[in-house]
């Protein structure tokens, strides 16, 4: 019977489940069922299940205090992800190395003359050409780069000599390890940072190279949540902007250390921090990097429960949102609104913005932040006792992820909401547990195996 299957997946389900193999609807019933602890299931699973059904377990990896792991069940399955995505990773590698290189080895095809000064200007381009790639697909940035390093690593030092030559190959491996990054190859981002800051020290010691590796390295720091090592390291980036008398690329410095300061919950470093790096950076020059920093700012300060100061400066902002800010920025800016209207008891206000903004983004194809708009309005109504027109809205919410494919992670914690919501056992420190979580999922990037 089609129940029995639903309440007692099979075993290959379960692997694929836990590879992230099955489709969102399937993946959200095999995830609602293990949340009742099914013992049989539990004995199918091991050794997975005690990762994922283990509420307190502890992650190998250090956990900043006060994060959304402090939630039980989302530190299972961060526990869990890490294990199976360490698993996938070991047997895609492992077919890979049986047909294909691995990538990181991408071979150049034979062309005469490779240590022509062509070949450097080649390069060049193709570092260039990774620069322009961030908006695009991530795979295109890592083949690139890896372009970029097997010509770099091939080319002669007499063309310009071996410390300039060396300053070329950092420049490459650290292209491609920021570009592993982003794909979530945190391990292989790591080996190709390590071995940019290698090549480096046999360079020329340029200092901005330096301040380029060392910040690279501080964002895959916070990456990896190891907050403490990144924010050292943008310290020392920083100094080394402010001793060259960059003024503008000091200030960004600061502004990316108030993402880690964030990461840890420290609001009030984190407001600090974008406070003075826009005294330091040059509007005019980067004019959208102050709407964003401007708008985190103020969403921190929301965050922090400073909402007078944010009304007063969301205020003062409008002309900047206007005149530099995007569909997007408008509708975040219009966001930030509802919830400053929510923190001075304007429910009626709060919740035209919040419809407005999740009708925008449900229109402009962006789930994710349509999801969380949808969790400020779902806290607004659970203040309110409006929990029938909450499950409504949820339901919407999971079908939109589910026609567009969207993470079973996300879908699991919106079921897991409206589970508790029916079950009248909602909290507002579930309904942000639930949207660390969504934002979390949002930075990251899917893999081939989800």
């Amino acid at each position: 019977m089609a129940g029995a299957r639903i309440h007692h997946p099979r075993a290959i389900e379960l692997e694929a489940f836990l590879l992230g193999q099955l489709p969102p609807r399937e993946a959200a019933s095999v995830i609602a069922h293990l949340l009742t602890g099914c013992a049989s299931c539990r004995k199918q699973m091991e050794p997975l299940a005690g990762v994922v059904l283990t509420p307190n377990l502890i992650p190998d990896e250090p956990v900043e205090v006060g994060s959304e792991y402090d939630f039980p069940l989302f530190r299972a399955f961060a526990a869990a992800r890490r294990y199976t995505t360490s698993l996938a990773r070991e047997r895609r590698e492992a077919e890979r190395d049986r047909e294909d290189p691995p990538l990181r080895e991408v071979p150049l095809p034979e062309v005469p003359g490779v240590g022509s000064p062509t070949d450097w200007e080649r390069c060049e381009q193709i570092l260039a050409r990774c620069r322009e790639l961030r908006q695009g697909g991530p795979a295109a940035r890592v083949a690139a780069a890896s372009l970029a390093v097997s010509l770099a690593e091939r080319l002669s030092p007499d063309l310009r000599g071996p410390c300039q030559l060396a300053d070329l190959q950092a420049r490459a491996w650290a292209e491609r390890g920021n570009a592993r990054r982003v794909t979530d190859d945190l391990i292989g981002a790591e080996s190709d940072l390590t071995t940019a800051l290698e090549r480096a020290r046999e360079g020329t010691e340029d200092p901005r190279l330096l301040a380029r590796l060392l910040d690279l390295t501080a964002s895959l720091r916070i990456d990896q949540r190891r907050l403490t090592e990144a924010a050292q390291l943008l310290d020392w980036v920083y100094a080394i902007h402010l001793a060259l008398g960059e003024h503008h690329e000091a200030g960004r410095t600061l502004i990316s250390k108030s993402n880690a300061a964030a990461y840890a919950l420290d609001l009030k470093t984190a407001v600090r921090l974008l406070s003075e790096g826009l005294a330091l950076i040059d509007a005019e020059r980067d004019p959208k990097l102050v709407l964003a920093t401007v708008h985190n700012l103020l969403s921190h300060l929301v965050d922090d429960g400073q909402i007078a100061e944010a009304e007063r400066l969301f205020r003062e902002s409008h002309a900047l949102y206007s005149a530099h800010g995007g569909l997007l920025d408008r509708l975040k800016g219009r966001w930030l609104e509802g919830r400053i209207a929510s923190g001075l008891s304007d429910p009626a206000e709060a919740e035209r913005s919040f419809q407005e903004v999740r009708s925008g983004f449900a229109h402009a194809g962006i789930p994710y932040d349509m999801a969380l708009v949808s969790l400020d309005l779902a806290a607004l109504w659970l203040e309110q006792g409006r929990t029938r027109e909450i499950q409504t809205l949820l339901g919407e919410t999971v079908a939109i992820f589910e026609a567009r494919g969207i993470r079973r992670e996300a879908i699991a914690g919106l079921l897991m909401l409206q589970e508790a919501i029916e079950r009248d056992r909602a909290s507002a420190s579930l309904l942000r547990a639930v949207a660390s979580e969504l934002q979390r999922l949002a930075g990251e990037p899917v893999s081939k195996a989800s």
